[in-house]
C-alpha cells in the first residue's frame, strides 16, 4: 500500500499517556447491563459524532471540522489511472456530519461494528500529478479539491483488552473497511501550468469518468479513511477506559 499519513492528527492522537479520564460530560453514557444498550450505544454515538467541531483535549480528540492531513498518496492504478497522485496540506472535512445507523460493541467478541453514510466528504489538499488518466496526458502543480458525494461506510474493528490500573482499556488491532461513493468530483487547478482550455478538459474528463477513475485506486482512499477511523477511536479508548464509557 502505497498511501501515507503523516499527519497532524495521527501524531496528535499517538501522544497519549495511560491516565484514566472521564467520558466528556455531554457525551452519552450507556451502562453495559441496560436491556437496550445497542439503541444506547447507537445513540450516543449519533449524538457524539456532531459534536467533534472542536477538540477535546482531555481524551485526545481533534476537531475533524477540518481534519489536517500532513501528505497523502494515491498510488497509481493498474489501468486507467496511471499517475501516482501525491496531495500535501490537506484539509478534510464532513467527518463530524457522519449519519451513523450502526455502532454495535461486541464485548464476548471484542469487535465493534460500524456503518452509515457521510453526506460528502471535502478533500482541498496542494496536488502534484504526472502522468495519464484515461490515456491522457497530466500534469501540474497545484489547489485541488475532491469531494466524495453520499459516502457509504462499513467497518468491523477487531480490538485486545488491556487492564490499566484495574480498568479495561481497548485498542483496534485490525479493520476491514468498505466505502462506496455515490458520485465523486474532481477539481485540479493549474493544470499544464494554467492552460484554461487543457485543464478544463481534463477535469470535465475526470468528473465524466468519475467511476472508473475513483475504483482504479479506491483502495488507497479506503487506507486514509480506514487510518484516520482507527487513530479516532484508539485515541479514545486509550484515554477512556471501557467501564468509564459504560458502566
Amino acid at each position: 500500500m502505497r498511501t501515507t499519513a503523516e499527519t497532524t492528527v495521527i501524531v496528535y492522537l499517538l501522544a497519549v499517556s495511560c491516565a484514566a479520564v472521564k467520558l466528556p460530560a455531554n457525551f452519552q453514557k450507556c451502562d453495559r447491563k441496560q436491556p437496550d444498550l445497542k439503541e444506547c450505544v447507537l445513540k450516543a454515538a449519533q449524538n457524539g459524532i456532531p459534536q467533534l467541531t472542536r477538540a477535546y483535549d482531555e481524551v485526545n480528540i481533534p476537531n475533524v471540522h477540518p481534519l489536517e492531513v500532513a501528505e497523502a498518496t494515491i498510488g497509481a492504478g493498474t489501468g486507467s489511472v496511471a499517475v501516482e497522485q501525491k496531495f500535501k496540506q490537506c484539509k478534510l472535512d464532513g467527518f463530524h456530519e457522519m449519519k451513523v445507523d450502526k455502532f454495535e460493541f461486541d464485548f464476548e467478541g471484542k469487535t465493534l461494528s460500524v456503518s452509515g453514510y457521510f453526506p460528502e466528504i471535502r478533500k482541498k489538499c496542494q496536488y502534484e500529478l504526472d502522468g495519464k488518466v484515461l490515456l491522457l496526458p497530466v500534469k501540474g502543480t497545484g489547489p485541488s479539491t475532491v469531494i466524495l458525494k453520499n459516502l457509504n461506510v462499513s467497518a468491523l474493528f477487531d480490538y485486545e483488552e488491556k487492564m490499566k490500573k484495574g480498568k479495561t482499556f481497548i485498542k483496534i488491532i485490525s479493520s476491514n473497511v468498505s466505502m462506496d461513493p455515490e458520485f465523486v468530483s474532481y477539481n485540479f487547478e493549474n493544470l499544464f501550468n494554467g492552460d484554461k482550455q487543457l485543464g478544463d478538459n481534463i477535469n470535465r474528463v475526470l468528473n465524466d469518468n468519475w467511476k472508473q477513475v475513483f475504483d482504479e485506486v479506491k483502495d488507497d482512499y479506503i487506507e486514509v479513511i480506514n487510518r484516520i477511523l482507527v487513530q479516532l477511536l484508539n485515541n479514545f479508548f486509550s484515554k477512556v477506559s471501557l467501564e468509564d464509557a459504560f458502566d
